[in-house]
């Protein structure tokens, strides 16, 4: 595969992908570490509730970047590398603007909506101090990714990775050294933290000149903020309704299980769904490649390039699936008290059922990037709503929280199925 990649893109980009691979892992142990010490930690209602405030966090800070985090990779090469050339300050400046206007939008509502919000995202009303600490860290983490595609769309792979692993590093000290942990010991430290980060990344760019230079070559180029603000709501509005209904997806699970069986069974459920996504966002780091090419192979008209190479992925990413979840289901046991503690054993059945969704998921992360190339129709949007809708409706008819299991194992099968047919029959339109 690594050849293949270097054939089409040169040694550059194999490097790119092999230091992203490398990170991704080096990521996920992280994630490993952090859930250990918290399930030990946290007491099991405590670490309940940090799963609902997590993936409800989650959710809130993709609203507030507003679809941007896709926009940047997109739009800054185009910007760079496109004749005649163009900076980009003006696309960043209006980027940061549209961010923070969605993000005082999303305040506004949940400060009018405060009760209901707090019920849904911390499992009990009353608790404004952390209400606020949540929202004030899903902007940070908005303005995390914000960086995240800006160091993409500029093609700095190395800092791309190396600010998400050092944050991740960064996170897991207090969880080791602070005498006295919470939830809001938790989620305070890390805003603190998440916070300075940020301040470092675009200190440091603000700080080098060629991010407000422009050089001669560059074509003189002065839109108004309402030009770029209106490109990048162009590009990002359906692409924003997508992460809302992919985040939304874990999200609700944990949100729906908390009202109606409790913190603690919201801790049972969150240790299959951990270990799912832990697996899963391996997966995830090839739509770097995945994007550009096939949207080079649908300009040069030749689709056969295109899903050739996509079929050589596929056969990667079920043995790679697989390869990592067969541990998991044979030895839950093992892997729930090497990464959990053994309170958590309860959950094996339940998290043998959730381990099932990992491969469909998989799939459904190998073909949404070549949907987008393909088309410019949002139907990963459609797709994810259709799964979000299905996924409502079997929870509230579910009766127990293995039916429950079963429901996102149904949901994660009609998501890779969608997407596994909706390529099908776009890959022959292109073609």
């Amino acid at each position: 595969m690594l050849n293949i990649i270097k054939e089409k893109y040169g040694s550059k980009m194999t490097k790119d992908v092999v230091w992203t691979f490398t990170i991704q892992m080096i990521v996920m142990l992280c994630s490993f570490i952090i859930t250990k010490l918290l399930s030990n930690r946290l007491s099991m209602d405590e670490f309940g509730q940090y799963n609902l405030i997590k993936r409800s966090t989650q959710v809130l800070s993709f609203i507030m970047l507003a679809g941007v985090g896709i926009t940047l990779p997109r739009y800054i090469p185009l910007y760079q590398k496109g004749i005649p050339r163009k900076s980009i300050y003006p696309l960043m400046k209006a980027s940061l603007i549209f961010i923070v206007s969605v993000s005082l939008l999303v305040c506004l509502f949940c400060s009018v909506f405060q009760g209901e919000m707090q019920q849904m995202m911390i499992g009990e009303s009353g608790s404004n101090l952390l209400y606020s600490i949540i929202l004030a860290y899903a902007f940070l983490l908005a303005l995390t990714q914000f960086t995240y595609a800006y160091y993409r769309g500029i093609s700095n792979f190395k800092w791309y990775n190396g600010a998400q692993l050092g944050l991740q590093l960064a996170i897991i000290i207090p969880l080791i050294f602070l005498p006295i942990l919470t939830t809001k010991h938790v989620f305070a430290s890390w805003l603190v933290i998440t916070g300075v980060f940020v301040a470092f990344y675009w200190g440091r760019e603000l700080w080098k000149k060629d991010f407000w230079r422009t050089p001669n070559s560059y074509k003189k180029w002065n839109p108004s903020l309402i030009d770029e603000l209106k490109i990048i709501i162009r590009y990002s509005s359906g692409r924003l309704l997508a992460d809302f209904f992919l985040f939304s997806l874990s999200a609700f699970p944990l949100i729906y299980i908390s009202h109606r069986q409790g913190l603690q069974a919201t801790a049972h459920f969150s240790v299959g769904m951990t270990f799912v996504t832990m697996v899963t966002t391996l997966f995830s780091f090839m739509g770097i490649i995945l994007l550009p090419f096939v949207s080079e192979c649908i300009a040069q008209k030749d689709m056969k390039k295109a899903c050739n190479f996509i079929n050589k992925l596929l056969i990667l990413y079920i043995s790679s699936s697989l390869l990592l979840a067969i541990p998991f289901f044979f030895f839950t046991d093992f892997m729930t008290s090497l990464f959990f503690s053994e309170e958590y054993l309860v959950t094996k059945n339940l998290t043998q059922v959730l381990l099932l969704s990992i491969l469909p998921q998989a799939l459904y992360l190998l073909y949404r990037n070549p949907i987008d190339a393909i088309s410019v129709i949002p139907y990963n949007t459609v797709i994810l709503c259709i799964c979000l809708t299905v996924m409502v409706f079997t929870f509230y008819y579910s009766q127990s929280i293995t039916d429950l299991a079963w429901a996102y194992l149904i949901v994660s099968l009609l998501q890779g199925g969608l997407s596994w047919f909706t390529w099908t029959i776009l890959k022959h339109k292109g073609a």
